[in-house]
C-alpha cells in the first residue's frame, strides 16, 4: 500500500497486559439531559444524532492484507511476507455518514474482548473499527512479539486506508475520525498522534486507556488533536505517574480521568468492573464533544467523570 509509514523496529523491555471492554450498553446516553438549543450547524447535527439514540448496528468481520510490509523477521517462525489484519467493524444503522473510531487492542488482546464498549459506541452512532494485530494479540506462540507494537501505527493507518477506499467508505465521515487504544494499544495511539514516525493526520481526536508512551525510533512530539487519557491510580502494570506525565506533556485541549482503584484492564474489558459505566459514559461524551462537535458534551463529560471515591477529572 503506497504511503504507509514503516516504523523502525526497536527492542524495548515492556511488560503489558491487554484486554478491554465495558458493560452497561445503554449507559452511553444515561447522563444526557434535554439538549440545549443548538447555536451552530455542528451542534444541530449533534442534537439530531443524539436524539436518534440508541442506534441498531451490525458487525462485519473483514480481513485486510498489507503486502508492503512483512510480519516478523525471516528467521522467526511467525514470519510472513505480508501483514494480515482481521478487523471487526461495527456499523450503526443510520442515514448519512458517521464518525469513525479506530481501536487498538493491547498485548494478548483481541477485538472480541471489547464487544461491550464497541457496542456502546455503535449504539451512540459511531462506526468502530478494531483490527487484530499480527504479533501482539491472543493468538499465542509463535505470534507473540511485544516489540512489534512499533509497526502497529502503520497497521492502523493501513486499515483506515482500506476502510475509506472500500465498500463502506461512503458511510464514513472522513473528517471526523478518532483513535483509541488500551495498554499497548494506548501506546499505539500515542504513536499515531504524538510521534513523528507515525503521525496520522486524518485523526480528529484520540483516547488512551491505561496506556503509555512506549519508545519508537524517534522521540515524541506533542499532539495536535484533543486527547483523553484515562488511567487507574492503582495500576501496577503501567504506572499511573507515567500517565500523569503524558498528560502534562500533552497539548490542549486535553482531559485526564483518574479511576480510583482497580486492576489494569478491567474497566475497559467485558469483565465487570465498578468503573464500567463511568468509562463508557465519559468516552461517549468525549466523542460527542470532539467528533460530533457538541460543545455541551464537555460539561456532561466532566460531570460523568466526577464521582466521589470512584473517578475524578482534570481538564487542560
Amino acid at each position: 500500500m503506497n504511503g504507509v509509514r514503516r516504523p523502525l523496529r526497536k527492542s524495548a523491555a515492556i511488560v503489558v497486559v491487554a484486554v478491554l471492554g465495558i458493560a452497561l450498553l445503554g449507559a452511553c446516553s444515561s447522563s444526557k439531559s434535554a439538549a440545549p438549543t443548538p447555536t451552530t450547524r455542528a451542534e444541530s447535527i449533534a442534537v439530531a444524532v443524539e436524539r436518534a439514540r440508541p442506534y441498531a448496528f451490525a458487525v462485519e468481520h473483514l480481513t485486510f492484507v498489507d503486502t508492503s510490509r512483512p510480519t516478523a523477521t525471516p528467521t522467526s517462525p511467525a514470519y510472513s511476507k505480508v501483514r494480515t489484519l482481521p478487523t471487526d467493524l461495527y456499523l450503526p444503522t443510520a442515514s448519512g455518514k458517521r464518525p469513525l473510531v479506530v481501536f487498538s487492542h493491547g498485548y494478548h488482546g483481541a477485538p472480541a474482548k471489547f464487544t461491550q464498549l464497541f457496542s456502546a459506541w455503535a449504539r451512540a452512532g459511531y462506526i468502530v473499527a478494531a483490527p487484530r494485530f499480527p504479533l501482539t494479540s491472543n493468538r499465542g506462540a509463535p505470534y507473540d512479539e511485544v516489540t512489534d507494537y512499533v509497526e502497529q501505527p502503520a497497521d492502523v493507518s493501513f486499515v483506515l486506508d482500506q476502510l475509506l477506499e472500500g465498500r463502506f467508505g461512503s458511510r464514513i465521515d472522513a473528517h471526523h475520525i478518532g483513535a483509541a487504544g488500551l495498554s499497548l494499544g494506548g501506546g499505539t495511539t500515542y504513536g499515531l498522534v504524538d510521534n513523528p514516525c507515525c503521525r496520522e493526520h486524518r485523526l480528529a481526536a484520540a483516547a488512551v486507556f491505561d496506556g503509555e508512551r512506549f519508545p519508537f525510533a524517534q522521540p515524541f512530539g506533542r499532539n495536535s488533536v484533543p486527547i483523553l487519557i484515562m488511567h487507574i491510580d492503582t495500576d501496577i502494570v503501567l504506572p499511573y505517574a507515567h500517565a500523569r506525565q503524558s498528560f502534562v506533556d500533552s497539548a490542549s485541549p486535553k482531559y485526564f480521568v483518574t479511576l480510583h482503584g482497580g486492576i489494569h484492564a478491567e474497566p475497559y474489558e467485558d469483565t465487570p468492573s465498578p468503573h464500567d459505566a463511568t468509562v463508557q459514559t465519559v468516552s461517549t461524551e468525549y466523542w460527542d464533544l470532539t467528533l460530533l462537535g457538541d460543545a455541551s458534551a464537555r460539561a456532561r463529560m466532566v460531570a460523568a467523570a466526577t464521582r466521589a471515591g470512584e473517578a475524578s477529572i482534570v481538564a487542560g
